[in-house]
């Protein structure tokens, strides 16, 4: 009777162990796939075209995401992350600024406020 109350605490234990953590299966990379639903490349209200947007998730916690414009200087953000519940939430360094993303098998998707527009912005990221 000890040995399978011992093993079934070791699988409760297992159970308890969230995969999706900053050392589990979240961290990655990860390819903008989609931005509102369309393909790249993508033209915000602005006229800026995004051509490509990659975002690597580090198994330390920290992120880089470096989004490339046809005709606009290209971004490179930088901070940390932390997931619970397959919910993400970065903490962008160089705007001092928070903002989520949920995170479903290998697709990333965050959704934001266009402060250009005054509307969101959805993107689909899918890990390589």
């Amino acid at each position: 009777m000890r040995r399978i109350a011992l093993f079934l605490a070791l699988i409760a234990l297992a159970a308890c162990n969230d995969a999706t953590s900053p050392n589990g299966s979240a961290s990655g990379t990860y390819t903008l796939r989609t931005v509102n639903g369309f393909s790249l490349p993508y033209t915000f209200s602005d006229g800026s075209v995004l051509i490509s947007d990659q975002l690597v998730l580090d198994s330390d916690g920290s992120y880089i995401d470096q989004a490339r414009f046809s005709n606009a200087p290209d971004i490179n953000e930088q901070g940390f992350w932390s997931i619970n519940n397959n919910l993400i939430t970065f903490n962008d360094v160089n705007e001092g600024i928070n903002y989520t993303a949920s995170l479903s098998g290998t697709v990333l998707t965050e959704t934001f406020n266009n402060g250009s527009s005054g509307g969101s912005v959805t993107e689909v990221f899918e890990r390589n």
